[in-house]
């Protein structure tokens, strides 16, 4: 019998290949505009990281409903660090800065109980909507809201959205009531224009690679047991890749970031996670 990973494999190869392109075009680009190679190295080496991880906890993570309490520590442990301007999203360690959201959000979404809707997981996915409220980071909340209604619908039905949606909502109120007055970095929320500047053959090559890295997640519609994932997944990509267009919102992989690149890797773990716990 063909094991998951073995289906998944035309999955992880494509996942691979996209997010590389993407990180070496926006690395490429960083190189170009004059960027120390100490700045624009660190996403490709985040990569390599992040595909060592998938490789390792790909084999031994249960994504279960225990992975919201990390994910909680995590995003609380942003306000015991320093913010900006008021703005509390990071990790801090010396110069490199994780974003807590980026890095966990994406393996939370896999984390989903197989049957029905426990009343933890419910109220774990609501305490995140609100530290994402309050640090605030709308771009994370609204990616990880809408993927988080959608699994929500697509597991349990309509009926589990009717405490779901008002969560949602009253999360996002709060965050948009907060003030964020950070602005953008042209190598981080910027750097779309910055290829752009460059070339437009160049930002037209990075935006394709960053699209087809969000989407990727749907190669797996087929597979019925993974679609709600997948499909979670691969929103919460695609909503976290435009969330420059109304904002000064990180570009993930193409712009600098290593807590993008290793989260979606940590994702992708996750998907395959659920492969073999299902087949045990």
């Amino acid at each position: 019998m063909t094991s998951p990973n073995t289906r998944q494999l035309p999955f992880a190869i494509a996942f691979s290949v996209l997010s590389f392109i993407t990180v070496a075009l926006g690395a490429l680009t960083m190189q170009q505009a004059g960027l120390s190679a100490g700045l624009w190295l660190r996403n490709p080496v985040a990569w390599l990281i992040g595909g060592g991880l998938f490789l390792g906890l790909s084999r031994v993570v249960r994504p279960s409903v225990a992975l919201l309490w990390p994910a909680l520590i995590l995003l609380g442990l942003c306000f015991v660090f320093p913010g900006q301007d008021g703005v509390h999203r990071w990790l801090s360690f010396g110069p490199v800065q994780l974003n807590a959201a980026a890095l966990i959000l994406p393996l939370v979404l896999t984390a989903t109980p197989p049957d029905r809707p426990s009343p933890q997981w419910l109220i774990g996915l609501g305490l995140i909507g609100a530290c994402l409220a309050w640090q605030p980071d709308r771009s994370q909340l609204l990616a990880f809201g809408v993927a988080a209604l959608v699994l929500i619908a697509q597991v349990y039905g309509p009926r589990a959205l009717l405490w779901a949606a008002p969560v949602a909502a009253l999360a996002l109120g709060l965050c948009l009531w907060r003030p964020d007055p950070l602005l953008p970095v042209a190598h981080v929320e910027g750097v779309i224009h910055m290829a752009a500047a460059q070339s437009p053959l160049l930002a037209a090559a990075l935006m394709a690679a960053l699209a087809l890295t969000a989407l990727s997640p749907l190669w797996l519609w087929p597979n019925e047991s993974r679609r709600p994932q997948a499909l979670a997944l691969s929103l919460y990509f695609a909503l976290s890749a435009v969330a420059w267009l109304y904002g000064a919102y990180p570009v993930p992989l193409a712009g600098y970031g290593l807590s993008f690149v290793l989260g979606w890797w940590l994702g992708l773990a996750g998907l395959f996670a659920r492969s073999r716990n299902e087949t045990a």
